[in-house]
């Protein structure tokens, strides 16, 4: 139903934009969570990660209630849910730290997350390239073995350039009895 503007404020985002959405958990505490939404297929392009998805990082559970309000905020018209992307990481590393969040469900993609430390991301802005809340990147795969290679290319580039020590964490050694 319209009003006197010719808008719909009955319209929101989790009723049709964001209405097939997921949230990838944190593999570790030091990583955002990541909500993947499913684009409905009349508004999916080429500019979105494989064609369909639309990915938000979310680092902290306040975020988490914001985004949810917004996206179930009665609106007059459709809006990209673009509220965190511009803001500033809240969480801070010295380390790069590569996430990679395995598919929740069949036919959604793995991703891989990356946060840069600030020097990294000092030279990315300095080259003119645009980084999520101004230290991560991200890629969306349909397969694992897409990755997996991802995963490994990023390292093999690294290492080219720097020295660097690789630390492997599994989700099984963080939930082991006895580790803190």
């Amino acid at each position: 139903m319209e009003d006197a503007t010719g808008r719909n404020p009955a319209f929101r985002l989790a009723d049709h934009l964001a209405r097939t959405r997921l949230i990838y958990p944190s593999p570790l505490i030091s990583a955002p969570r990541v909500m993947v939404i499913d684009v409905p297929e009349g508004n999916r392009g080429e500019a979105l990660p494989l064609g369909r998805y639309y990915p938000i990082i979310i680092e902290t559970d306040a975020e988490q209630a914001e985004l949810d309000r917004f996206i179930n905020e009665p609106r007059g018209r459709p809006e990209i849910p673009d509220l965190l992307d511009h803001r500033p990481s809240q969480l801070q590393t010295d380390h790069v730290l590569i996430s990679r969040y395995d598919a929740p469900a069949d036919g959604w993609p793995w991703l891989c997350v990356v946060h840069w430390p600030e020097v990294f991301a000092q030279a990315a802005d300095g080259h003119g390239i645009a980084m999520a809340r101004g230290r991560y990147t991200m890629e969306l795969f349909a397969r694992s073995e897409g990755v997996d290679a991802h995963c490994v290319a990023l390292l093999d580039g690294l290492r080219s350039q720097y020295e660097i020590s690789v630390r492997m964490v599994s989700a099984d050694q963080l939930a082991a009895p006895g580790n803190a």
